[in-house]
Parts: structure tokens; sequence; C-alpha cells
């Protein structure tokens, strides 16, 4: 039998006030036009609540899902009529009012809200800590949907229930309120609202309503379909929210300082070996094995200098003994505070927040070796990973590493984070790649942002290029479609996330400094895109011969070494042309592993300088020299 309306009360221990309710309803509902149904959606009651609604002779449906949005959908998805009505079963509702809210249906509208708080409300009817945080959530709502309902709260709504049904609500809980009315609006349908009265409730029994815990329900659930229904809002909020937690982080770093002076000083003595200064030992003292510890000692000054300035300031400036521009051992400066000291402002420095309490407890030989079990355990955890998915995806990764000379990697502080940050991000993305996740977007403009937090424009790219790489290379495997729109948004937000992390902090320099930092930092910056003291294009060329000759085992025979590496790319062309199907998906992999010499092109005049690691970046570039080989040869057997 179908009705015109379908009036639904979601009940749990209702025995006190159902029967009114029916009562009430039924005696407004004869004295309209309407043919009508009223259901009583059990969510599990034991009183006699399920015995009230047979005496009175409506229809009971069972839920089991235990909720209020859960008895709602359930009630919902059994309504016969034409339009719906909800309310609650406590008789806090005005019945007398449903007449008017189908008057609006009639008019044309879908959805049709009550509005609590007016004048005829009783003023005891709602605590006033549920009155503001109902207000609040529903004007935090409005602006993000750009809405105009009231009170979004209201358990007092009619609606067209095919419509209704057509949203697929899932809200288990109090959050279905909002869930309908922000659903409603995503679809462009016509929503009301009218002001009813609200009355104190008659219940016996306590309140449903939890109004922290389901306040937080709703404002999740708002934030949720914001963030998954607005570009803008998904990055934004996102950004904002990881700017906040790395510039804490740094703060909450400032509070390490149990023993920081003396391992700090002890540290030092470590590094007063001056072949510790720039190589592991003279053996390796080829260029590509250059370690470069002055960095990491600088750090440590930072480390030591922290506490000398209030938190922020500190924070800001992260300065550093002048000295070490000469690159000299500070053992005789850490107790000479008259020492000129240098700001680093221009980098986040966000290792600090791990490396402030790790000097603050161990010196930093101790500290290297807590990177090298960390950097082996998460190794071992991404080359077995990577192996279950593809062999040669993990031997081409293995191969990568070796050619950027890895084993010196955990040796040093300013390399460490990066490769960790890589291997983190490979992690997640197959973990996402297997759930077939939506939010592969997102892994990548947060790994842009966290690689400018964390990194020192060493080999800052690898965060990007080797999961992108790994990514496309497994869709290519799995015959998946590639989506050459979704691969160059993920570059762009990478680079987006990368550059909006760097312009937060000279913000923040700006703000609490003025002018003056600003101008500095972007001085610095730019001298590292030119320097002004070589021809840009010679400095190019240079930089992407150099980077490909620092390359294992390239580094060991200079001479010939070029010869070699355009004889490996003739033969990957070769079996790319010839042999290779699906052409433009394996381009793909071709391109991303050449965005290392972009940035060796764009930053020309800090790679020039800094060849030593930033060759490191070439990652990808020797993965797919091994697969183009590896593959020539499959082929050919094939043959």
């Amino acid at each position: 039998m179908k009705y015109d309306i379908s009036i639904i009360f979601p009940c749990l221990n209702e025995e006190s006030t159902l029967d009114e309710c029916i009562k009430t309803t039924k005696k407004v509902m004869n004295k309209t036009k309407y043919k009508y149904e009223i259901i009583i959606s059990d969510n599990g009651s034991t009183d006699d609540s399920i015995k009230i609604a047979k005496k009175n002779k409506v229809r009971v449906v069972n839920t089991e899902v235990r909720g209020y949005g859960s008895a709602l959908i359930n009630g919902i998805n059994n309504a016969k009529g034409k339009y719906s009505v909800m309310l609650d079963s406590d008789c806090s509702y005005n019945i007398y009012d449903i007449p008017n809210f189908i008057e609006e249906l009639e008019k044309g509208y879908d959805l049709v809200v009550g509005n609590r708080f007016n004048k005829t409300s009783e003023k005891s009817s709602c605590p006033f800590i549920h009155r503001i945080g109902a207000k609040l959530l529903s004007v935090y709502s409005n602006i993000l949907f750009h809405n105009n309902v009231k009170d979004y709260h209201c358990g007092l709504r009619a609606f067209n229930t095919k419509k209704i049904k057509d949203l697929n609500l899932t809200s288990t809980g109090m959050e279905f309120a909002s869930d309908m009315i922000i659903k409603s609006k995503l679809n462009k349908y016509k929503i009301s609202n009218i002001d009813t009265k609200y009355m104190k409730d008659k219940r016996v029994n306590k309140s449903h309503l939890n109004p922290l815990r389901d306040g937080y329900r709703h404002l999740k659930l708002i934030s949720k379909l914001k963030f998954d229904n607005s570009i803008l809002f998904r990055y934004l909020t996102t950004f904002i929210f990881i700017v906040l937690i790395c510039f804490i982080s740094l703060c909450i770093s400032y509070l390490f300082n149990f023993n920081t002076h003396d391992n700090v000083k002890n540290s030092y003595s470590y590094y007063k070996d001056t072949n510790k200064v720039f190589f592991l030992n003279y053996s390796l003292k080829n260029p590509s094995y250059h370690v470069d510890y002055a960095t990491d000692e600088r750090m440590l000054s930072v480390s030591y200098l922290m506490n000398k300035k209030d938190v922020i300031s500190s924070v800001i400036e992260m300065n550093y003994y002048q000295e070490l521009q000469e690159r000299i051992d500070l053992n005789s400066y850490i107790d000479n505070d008259n020492r000129v000291v240098s700001e680093y402002c221009r980098y986040w420095h966000g290792y600090t927040t791990l490396l402030k309490p790790l000097v603050s407890i161990f010196e930093v030989k101790t500290i290297y070796i807590i990177h090298i079990i960390l950097f082996i355990i998460l190794l071992i955890t991404v080359l077995i990973k990577l192996f279950q998915y593809d062999k040669v995806l993990g031997v081409s990764f293995i191969v990568g590493l070796i050619t950027v000379n890895t084993f010196i990697v955990p040796l040093c502080l300013e390399y460490f984070y990066v490769f960790v940050l890589m291997m983190i991000g490979i992690l997640l993305m197959l973990k996402m790649y297997e759930s077939k996740s939506k939010n592969i977007d997102l892994l990548f403009f947060i790994l842009g942002i966290l690689t400018c937090f964390f990194d020192f424009l060493t080999c800052e790219t690898i965060t990007l290029t080797v999961p992108l790489m790994m990514y496309v290379y497994l869709n290519i495997k799995d015959k998946n479609k590639i989506n050459y729109k979704s691969i160059i948004k993920y570059i762009i937000l990478w680079g987006l996330g990368y550059s909006m992390m760097y312009l937060a902090k000279w913000v923040i320099d700006y703000i609490y400094y003025g002018s003056s930092i600003a101008t500095e930092i972007f001085k610095k910056g730019m001298f590292r895109v030119n320097d002004g003291i070589y021809n840009t294009a010679d400095i190019i060329s240079a930089n992407i011969i150099n980077s490909i000759l620092f390359l294992f085992p390239f580094n060991l025979f200079t001479n010939n070494a070029l010869i070699v590496v355009v004889i490996l790319i003739l033969i990957g062309l070769y079996n790319y042309i010839f042999y290779e199907d699906n052409k433009l998906d394996k381009l793909v992999l071709i391109i991303i592993s050449l965005i290392p010499f972009i940035r060796f092109m764009i930053l020309s005049s800090h790679t020039r300088v800094h060849i030593y690691f930033v060759y490191r970046a070439l990652i990808p570039f020797s993965m797919i020299l091994f697969m183009g080989v590896y593959r020539l040869i499959i082929n050919v057997k094939k043959e």
C-alpha cells in the first residue's frame, strides 16, 4: 500500500513518551487530507516500546545497527509515502507543526528543516552548551557549503522520500542530521527552513545525546564532506594542518635540553679528525663519496644555540657559529658565548625536531648508529614489499640505491631524512595502490610539504620521482589504464606542496622580523638559481654530465664513463623503439626519470656547488637504465 506521508520515529527505550507521540500524531494527521503511515524504527529497545507501538497499531521496523542515523535510515528505506516526516520519540518537537512542513514540500521543496532557535521554543528545552554547539556547527557548515539552513540538528524535518533515499545516506550516529542536509545541498535539492516550537523532552531515561562525542562526529563529517567535494578546502586544510604540526614540533624540540652542551662538545671532538670533514676516509676520496660533515656540525651548533634565545626566535633564526663557514673544528668554541653567530633561517630545519631531542641524550656518533639501524629496517621493509609486487621493480630499486652510493646516507644527517621520507612514501604508495585509494594526490602533496620541511636541498626530488615511478610501473604491469592528467597532477601537487611550505617559512619570518630578513632569504635563494659567476648554459651542461659521472660504477672510470652511459641509454632506446608495446605509458616512466635533470637546470648554481650530493637524485634515472637493458635482454631471448 502506498501513502502520501510516512511519519518516522526512531526509538530506543521510549516507553514513557512513545504512546503520547503516536496518539498526538494520529490526532493531527486525521484532520488532514493525507493518507499516512506511522513507522517506529526500533533500535533495540528492551522496555515496552514495541508493545506500545503494536497496541497503537503502527508499523514497527527493527534496526539492528545501533545509532540515531541507523534507525532513521532504516525507517526511510521502509517508508512507503511520497513524503516523509521524521521527529523524535520524546515529545520534544511540536507534532502540530507537521502539516506546515508538508505544505512546504508541496510548494516544490525537497527538504524542509525545522529551526528551534526562535522565540516560541521553551528556554529550558535545550541546555546552553548544546545550543551554542549546534549554532556553531550550523554556521560552520553553512560557510563551507554556502547553505542557509538555520538549525542543522533539528530532529523535525520533512522530505521527498525518493530523493532522500537516492542520497544513500550512511551516517549511523547523530551526525546523520548534518549528513542529510549537506548531501541534499551537494545534489542541488531545494531546501527550506521553518520555525518550530522546541520543548523540554518528557522522557524518564537519560538523553541519548553525548555533546562532546556527537559534536566531534558532526564536525568530522562536515569537514570530510567538504574535504571530499572541494579541491581548495582539500589541499588548503591539509597544508595548514601540516604547517601547524611542523611548527609546533619545532617549538617542542626546543624543550629538550637535558645534556645538550656536553653531547655537542663531545660530538665536535668526533669531527676533529679532518678526514671526517669531507670524506669517511681518504681511501674514498672520490668526490662522489663526499660526506661533508660541515652541515652536520652546523646543525649541532643550531641545537646547542637554540636555548640561548626564546623559543620562537630560536625556531625562526636557527643560529649557528659563524666560524662554521670556514669548516673548522669548534671544540674550543663551544663554551665561548662571545663567538659570532649567524642565522640559518632560509630552511625549515625540520630534522631538528628529531636531532634536538637525540643530541640532548646521545653524542652524534651514537645518533649515526641509530640512523643506520633505522635505515636498514626501513630499507628491508621496502624491499620485501617491492619484491612481493614485482622482482624487476625491487632489483631496479636496489640498482638505483647502489649507483648513488646509498651506504653513505645514514652517516650524514644532511641526506638521511629525505631518504627516510622517500621510503615511507614508497610504503604508503604501495598500501594505497593495493587498496585503490583515491587519495594518492594527497600523498604526493604531503610528500612535497614534508620534503621542504626536512630537507636542505640535497636530492629532494626522490620523494616525488621514486614513489611516482613505482606507481606508474605497477599500473603498467597490472595493465591498468594510465591517467596522464593524474600523473601531471601529482607532479604539480608535489611541487606546490614544496613551494607553499617554503613560502610559509618566509611568511613566518617576515611577520616576526619584517622585510629585511625576507629580502635576505630571497637573495640567498636566487643565488642558488644563478650566482652570476659562470655562464648558465655551461653550468647546466656540466651539471648534467657531472651528475651522471658521479654514479657508481661510472665514478671509477671517469675517462670512459660517459661513453658507457651513452651506450646504456642507446640500448634502452633501442628496446623501447623496437620491442616495447604500450609506448606512451612507458614514456611516462622515462619522463619521470628525467625530472632530476630539470632540477639541475633550474637550480644550476646550487647544483654546481653541491654536485657531490645532489647527484643522488638520479635514483630513478639509474632504475630506468637498468630496466631498459634488462627488458632488451628478455625480449631478445623471447625471439
